[in-house]
């Protein structure tokens, strides 16, 4: 990938075509370590602050789009059953380890999968086991992901009991063409149920929206932006579509209804229409794909992205060094420093391993540095700001610096006496710019990983050439007076 030096909308030549990924990526996989062992080496004492997330693995339906860990499940399916008593056994054991404890949550995060498949009796359980065993007084964020059509009061109700202020749910469309493709079977008059009854038990709704699918025009991309403001949500999420990690049966889809892949240039114009579009009906970016709703006139008129308002729980997954996430359930991941420890991604084994022995098969590796560049790699492209004063510059790879210094130059960051912030340049390149300012081990990671993905033929990608300008005659640019 390379950074064009001029001056031009095109800063790069070709587009990153994954957007988020855990870092850092370069490390040394531990075998022969336990799951006490792992959580016993982590170190709570340089922790700034701390993420739970909770990984419940059931869909009633499976979308096409999503490669996440999750299988077929329904309320009141025993294997949801079993499930939960393996994550509150999960919950109690944790609750023994010191480096668990030591930090106060802030943020609470459930996601799946389909949180709401669970009953009300299981929310409740859940949410007793985790008030009994972490010391809740610092939580700021709570958040559930919904699918609409298992909503029910009942279960919001539950879920407000356990201490949610924040919906969200992946609504992805409104288009019937491709909430069919999606295999989206909710309905939107569901949507706009749950929507409302949202807005009685929560604080804060949000939710998802997917675009530069195969064959979407402007026009029906524009209808899919308006109908997301028409429904009134504090926030709502746009995210550009990732074909690479889509299933095959997406992409059977597109070839059966013949839609063709749309290039990444078109994509990005799609993206930049976007930001203009929902600046223009009184929204504001927070972060990369995140607008939030400006009730008045905008307290910071002057700054590209808001600070009033943000998805928290992103702040513990495109990170500083020193802010960590802990994950419960099958195939959940804990961060902390220079560790990265992932659950037992079969969901029988997870069970099975706790239920039967009080333990979890767990996948350690450990990098070759405390990643004191994240803050730089990934928080400030995706946030859009950076206070100077949370990075340790002296234990950053001068790498990382000069490529910092670059992109400043260029225009995609501003540097303040005491924070970098990103410009509206920076943020249509913000995926980018965390690829870029990654340490070389991590670019050749990604990029082999790119190219596996690539090999599936039967997944079709768009074009990433990003160089559609520069290559016919340039002439003298003549003074005017």
């Amino acid at each position: 990938m390379k950074l064009r030096h001029e001056r031009t909308l095109m800063k790069f030549d070709r587009q990153l075509p994954i957007y988020n990924w855990l870092y850092p990526l370069k490390g040394q996989e531990l075998e022969a370590i336990s799951f006490r062992e792992a959580h016993a080496v982590l170190d709570p004492a340089p922790i700034r602050s701390r993420a739970l997330y909770f990984h419940i693995p059931f869909c009633d339906t499976i979308c096409t789009f999503c490669m996440l860990s999750r299988g077929l499940g329904s309320e009141g399916d025993p294997i949801i059953e079993k499930y939960t008593q393996a994550l509150i056994k999960e919950i109690r054991l944790k609750a023994q380890m010191e480096s668990v404890t030591a930090v106060p949550p802030r943020v609470i995060w459930f996601g799946g999968g389909t949180p709401s498949t669970l009953t009300p009796d299981q929310i409740r359980r859940i949410g007793r086991a985790m008030h009994e065993s972490f010391d809740m007084s610092r939580l700021e964020e709570f958040t559930i992901e919904f699918e609409v059509k298992s909503v029910t009061r009942e279960k919001v109700e539950a879920f407000k009991e356990i201490g949610v202020n924040k919906a969200r749910f992946g609504l992805q469309t409104f288009n019937p063409k491709y909430r069919e493709l999606f295999n989206i079977t909710a309905t939107l008059d569901q949507t706009y149920r749950a929507v409302e009854l949202f807005g009685e038990y929560f604080d804060f709704r949000s939710f998802d929206i997917l675009y530069g699918m195969h064959g979407q025009t402007m026009t029906e991309f524009a209808q899919d932006i308006q109908d997301a403001i028409d429904l009134g949500t504090e926030s709502c999420e746009f995210y550009p579509i990732n074909h690479l990690v889509t299933q095959n049966t997406l992409h059977t889809g597109y070839k059966g209804a013949n839609l063709r892949a749309l290039s990444y240039v078109e994509k990005m114009g799609m993206t930049v229409f976007l930001n203009h579009y929902m600046r223009n009906s009184g929204y504001k970016l927070y972060n990369g794909h995140g607008f939030a709703r400006l009730d008045g006139p905008d307290p910071e008129p002057a700054e590209f992205t808001t600070t009033t308002y943000g998805n928290k729980y992103h702040e513990y997954c495109w990170a500083h060094h020193d802010d960590d996430l802990v994950g419960f359930g099958a195939s959940a991941v804990t961060q902390s420093l220079d560790w990265t420890i992932m659950n037992d991604e079969s969901r029988t084994g997870y069970i099975n391993g706790l239920l039967g022995n009080d333990d979890i098969k767990v996948k350690v590796t450990r990098s070759d540095h405390i990643p004191y560049e994240r803050g730089l790699v990934l928080h400030l492209p995706y946030h859009g700001r950076l206070d100077k004063s949370r990075v340790a510059w002296d234990k950053i790879d001068p790498e990382v610096l000069v490529k910092l210094d670059e992109l400043v130059r260029e225009g995609m960051f501003e540097d303040r006496p005491h924070e970098y912030v990103i410009t509206e340049l920076g943020w249509t390149w913000y995926v980018n710019m965390m690829y870029y300012l990654s340490p070389s081990g991590d670019q050749k990671i990604l990029d082999d990983f790119i190219e596996l993905r690539s090999r599936n033929k039967a997944l079709v990608d768009g074009d990433r050439s990003m160089t559609p300008v520069g290559k016919g005659r340039r002439l003298p640019v003549v003074a005017t007076s």
